[in-house]
This record gives C-alpha cells, sequence and structure tokens, in this order.
C-alpha cells in the first residue's frame, strides 16, 4: 500500500490469498510445510486466479485443507474474487 502526503491510500497490493469461509484463518506456506495462520501478513498470495486455482488443485494441498470451506480473496479489499465489484 501507498500513503498520499495526507496519508490516504493511493494504491493497494491486489493479490488473491486463500482464506477459510469466515476469513479469520489464512492458507501459508513456510519450510515446514501448509499452515492455517491467523496472521494475514503471513498469508501465502498469488499473482492471477488461475495461480491460486493451480495451487489448490495440487493434491497436498487438497488433503492439507480436507473439509474446512475456503475461499479466495482479494489483499486490498479481503473480498472474495467471485464477488462482483
Amino acid at each position: 500500500m501507498i500513503l498520499d502526503l495526507k496519508g490516504k491510500i493511493t494504491t493497494t497490493v491486489h493479490k488473491i490469498c486463500v482464506t477459510n469461509y469466515t476469513k479469520d484463518m489464512f492458507l501459508s506456506v513456510s519450510s515446514s510445510g501448509l499452515n492455517w495462520t491467523d496472521n494475514f501478513n503471513l498469508a501465502s498470495c498469488f499473482d492471477s486466479e488461475q495461480e491460486v486455482l493451480e495451487f489448490i488443485e495440487h493434491p497436498y494441498v487438497q488433503e492439507f485443507i480436507a473439509d474446512v470451506l475456503e475461499q479466495y480473496i482479494w489483499t486490498d479489499t479481503r473480498k472474495s474474487i467471485y464477488e462482483s465489484n
């Protein structure tokens, strides 16, 4: 995010991250593997919808997510990428 001289946001980073349905846990990839974190700054983010969908399709990711209802949100607005603007 970039602020102007008055402290207002002028630009944001528009990436996609994976969150649980309530948006309080974020999928994170670290040296120890996959985990859920409540720290948004540790969330794994992707540049495009295609990238996130390819990542989620990996069997080890599907196994980790299991029955968790996940959604994909924009990092700058935290809205679902499927919500209409």
